[in-house]
């Protein structure tokens, strides 16, 4: 009970809960942070939310991924719902017990810290830059609406300068979390844009064993260093073909961040490792 407890609030504040023990399989792991997602849900008074995604990053037959992944959110945050979807509510992420040589680390970044460092359109005029943005930078086809998994691409529609990053539209074989080349590409894209990313991100060196689940509304998130085949698992808790209007709901979510008028809860830049 106190460590269901101890999850609940530790997503209800800070956005992500860190398992405090170690957890033998991924069943097991799992099993705890779907019981997490449901007290919490139960919280906001939200039906249990189902299993929307199971991953093996990278898959075990496969080679070791690139040293960096670029921030973002998965499944895409819904900035203009058009047709029913799946959209990802919280993301819980285990480390084989039998992974070894584990060195990379998950960037966890908090929006409304990001965005707090730098003024932002009304609400009304954020929407109308998501929605040109999406006709010129979003899914290829309109009718299905825009959704967008990465985050440099939500700042760079929010901003409306004119778009350095490629166009999924224009080029439909572009692959979505390939806009940069390196972390430090990354960063310097958002502290072109008046966002110091290192400044509020925090870093987790997951162990072998070790669970985190992770708000996937309140927080992009990426990673530094490179991981071996087989050895994070990922299951994304959500909603199954989620309404339009539902959709535009949990969007208002993502639109308060811009505008949050407490400064207090930033969190000072650190690196978490558990030996």
């Amino acid at each position: 009970m106190y460590v269901m407890d101890d999850g609940v609030v530790a997503l209800s504040d800070r956005g992500f809960w860190l398992a405090d023990r170690d957890f033998s399989t991924r069943d097991e792991a799992f099993e705890a942070a779907g019981a997490v997602v449901s007290r919490r849900g139960g919280v906001d008074g939200v039906e249990p939310l189902p299993v929307i995604g199971d991953f093996v990053i990278p898959p075990p037959d496969g080679a070791a991924s690139r040293d960096f992944q670029t921030l973002h959110f998965d499944f895409g945050l819904p900035l203009v719902p058009a047709v029913a979807q799946d959209v990802a509510r919280y993301t819980a992420l285990y480390i084989a017990r039998s992974a070894a040589g584990v060195s990379a680390s998950t960037r966890l970044v908090p929006l409304v810290s990001l965005l707090r460092g730098r003024d932002w359109p009304q609400r009304a005029e954020l929407l109308a830059r998501f929605v040109a943005y999406g006709r010129t930078h979003g899914a290829w086809d309109d009718s299905r609406g825009y959704s967008e998994g990465s985050l440099a691409r939500v700042i760079e529609a929010a901003v409306a300068a004119s778009p350095l990053l490629p166009s999924v539209k224009a080029d439909p074989d572009f692959l979505c979390g390939m806009e940069f080349d390196s972390l430090s590409a990354e960063l310097a894209f958002f502290r072109r844009h008046a966002l110091d990313v290192e400044e509020v991100a925090l870093e987790l060196a997951l162990r072998p064993g070790q669970l985190m689940v992770f708000d996937n509304l309140a927080l992009a998130h990426g990673r530094r260093g490179c991981r071996r085949p087989g050895e994070l698992h990922q299951r994304v808790f959500g909603h199954r073909q989620l309404s339009p209007v539902e959709q535009r709901a949990l969007r208002e979510r993502v639109l308060d961040a811009f505008h949050s008028p407490s400064a207090d809860d930033a969190p000072a830049r650190r690196s978490i490792s558990i030996p």
